[in-house]
């Protein structure tokens, strides 16, 4: 059992196989107990590669083999200290001492060589130059000396005697060094077997985030992920798709969606009039929506939730929150036209008439990324506003200012594409570089007349109402100071 033991290096790979199931478990996949047990097994892999260096030190050249060898099997003999010089290597109070030695074996000539003991202050005075040790060596690992730490009385009470000192003997390479490739390569082997065993109750979450990772970008896989979200709970209250991962806020929980594995975290009550289905929504449409944001499809996220104007699918990038695509429930992307332009407004207009139903309105505010209808509504005297957004969906809700009884009509089909670009002409001409995104131009009835007119003012003060006729056909200027 030892020999498998030192063959298979348990001894640094039981440690380094916690610490790596830890990192992976834990600090990459999130299990709480993963990182306990990673916190356990780097600690044991320091404190291992300590208890080595300080061993490697002990021993010196010589292989821990031979040593435990010469130890058990040894022959002994008198051995003179010639000399002594610490290694810098502390052991609690001993110091690891390096022992320059001359051995007289009883029947072979005298040679010198070296060895390493831990020797404690008390004892230093045994250890003095000139000082004559027992020590234990062997033919078999020439070079490797051990001193005797409890000697029979006989040798220590036999003269010193030493004839012609022959060479120094140091341990052979391969027993000094062994297969150091080899033993670092099954320790490793080691290591990732036990890893993986630890691993086990998580591998799903291995294979699938970090083997295999799902692209939740790609219709299939998003739809295997938001079924495993469903299974957990038939209602959300908010869903972020990303491409590795799906978050949900669900009814008095939090739940996540990875590498094939859901996790369930508990948080406050939950909010019935956001909540929607999954069969409400369209998530095949949503690898279209990332593919026509742009960018990297890594950088994208998109989050579902039920707003004021119904279920919106919105994509934003995670680096530029100025980036963002809004769509329907179904994938449909909103109008992200400029209204002030010939084209733009048309299509708004087209947009605000198809979902009110109305062609008239009493009323109409545009910007260039705003613009807001007041069209009748649904009963006598009411009325209801149409707002679109430039990069958001169309809102709808009662007009908080009803019309007076007969207030008069207008039909957008009038409004010609030119009176809006003739307008903001006109005050580029008066007033130069005018930010765009702070004209505001409104439609209105005036004594039986319609217009559209608008007041821009600067930092000084100075300002100017630009007024013209819904067809473009005539543009007048008055100043407002």
């Amino acid at each position: 059992m030892i020999r498998l033991i030192r063959f298979l290096r348990l001894g640094y790979a039981v440690p380094l196989g916690l610490a790596i199931a830890g990192v992976v478990g834990g600090f990459v996949l999130g299990y709480g107990w993963y990182i306990a047990a990673g916190s356990v097994g780097v600690s044991l892999t320091i404190m291992v590669l300590i208890l080595g260096s300080i061993a490697r030190s002990l021993h010196g050249t010589a292989s821990p083999q031979s040593r435990r060898f010469v130890q058990k099997h040894g022959d002994r003999a008198l051995a003179k200290i010639e000399r002594l010089k610490t290694t810098g290597t502390q052991v609690n109070d001993a110091y690891v001492t390096e022992l320059k030695l001359v051995v007289a074996p009883p029947n072979e000539a005298a040679y010198r060589a070296t060895a390493r003991e831990l020797i404690h202050p008390v004892r230093s005075a045994a250890y003095q130059p000139g000082t004559v040790v027992v020590v234990k060596q062997s033919p078999r690992y020439a070079g490797v000396v051990v001193v005797d730490a409890d000697p029979p009385r006989e040798w220590t009470e036999r003269p010193w005697q030493v004839g012609v000192i022959g060479d120094e003997r140091t341990p052979e390479p391969e027993a000094r060094q062994g297969n150091v490739v080899g033993r670092l390569a099954m320790a490793v082997v080691s290591a990732v077997v036990i890893a993986a065993a630890l691993l086990v109750p998580i591998r799903d979450d291995v294979l699938g985030q970090l083997l295999s990772p799902p692209n939740l970008f790609t219709a299939e896989d998003l739809r295997a992920g938001v079924a495993k979200l469903s299974a957990e709970s038939e209602r959300f209250e908010d869903l972020t798709v990303e491409a590795d991962q799906l978050r949900a806020t669900v009814p008095g929980a939090f739940l996540s969606y990875r590498g094939g594995t859901v996790k369930r975290d508990s948080i406050s009550t939950g909010k019935p009039d956001k909540q929607f289905a999954a069969n409400e929504v369209d998530f095949a449409a949503i690898p279209g929506l990332v593919a026509s944001f742009g960018g990297d499809p890594a950088d994208a996220r998109v989050s579902i939730r039920r707003e004021d104007v119904g279920i919106t699918m919105t994509v934003r990038s995670a680096n530029d929150s100025d980036r963002q695509l809004v769509a329907d429930a179904k994938g449909v992307p909103a109008l992200t036209a400029d209204a002030f332009t010939e084209n733009g407004f048309p299509q708004v207009a087209e947009l605000l008439t198809k979902l009110s139903g109305r062609q008239e309105a009493y009323e109409a505010i545009i910007r260039t990324d705003h613009v807001e209808f007041q069209v009748p509504g649904p009963g006598p005297g009411t009325s209801d506003d149409y707002d679109w957004y430039r990069g958001r969906l169309v809102e709808h809700r009662p007009s908080p200012i009803q019309p007076d009884p007969g207030a008069p009509l207008f039909a957008l089909s009038q409004l010609s594409p030119k009176a809006l670009p003739a307008i903001l002409a006109k005050v580029d001409e008066r007033m130069p570089g005018f930010p765009r995104d702070k004209i505001s131009v409104a439609l209105r009835e005036n004594d039986g007349t319609w217009s559209l007119t608008t007041s821009v003012e600067d930092e000084y003060g100075r300002g100017i109402e630009v007024t013209a006729s819904p067809d473009g056909s005539t543009v007048a200027v008055m100043p407002t100071r």
